[in-house]
């Protein structure tokens, strides 16, 4: 499977709301994480998050707004919406739709992402949450 491939699946398993069975096909145990924000995320707590936001969050949808791969890298530029339903990040659900973007770069080995960069608005999101 060639490495865009594997990426895109991964990201189709936040539409589908199966984020264990997603990190168990998709997400080496292994994984190595380079965290830009200063918090150091596992596999494990990486995975934690993104449980939580799905629980706040109902008709996820992922774009992949532009994806470029070389050797085992993918540089991926996305975008997910999402409407709240729960509180998130201490923000109360109001019912918005908001939209959460970031670059993340990925190395693949073996059909599952083994390294994991990401540059992710969090900020903007909360921001579009509270507006």
């Amino acid at each position: 499977m060639d490495t865009k491939t594997v990426v895109r699946q991964f990201w189709a398993g936040y539409e589908s709301g199966d984020l264990d069975a997603t990190w168990a096909r998709w997400v080496s145990p292994a994984l190595r994480i380079h965290p830009s924000s200063g918090y150091e995320f596992t596999r494990e707590t990486w995975l934690a998050a993104e449980k939580q936001l799905l629980e706040a969050f109902d008709d996820v949808s992922v774009t992949i707004l532009d994806q470029v791969a070389e050797a085992d890298r993918v540089a991926t530029r996305w975008a997910v919406t999402a409407t709240q339903k729960a509180p998130f990040f201490g923000v109360p659900s109001a019912g918005r739709t908001a939209t959460l973007t970031g670059t993340t770069v990925d190395r693949i080995a073996g059909d599952q992402i083994v390294e994991h960069w990401a540059e992710v608005g969090v900020p903007q999101f909360l921001q579009q949450l509270t507006a």
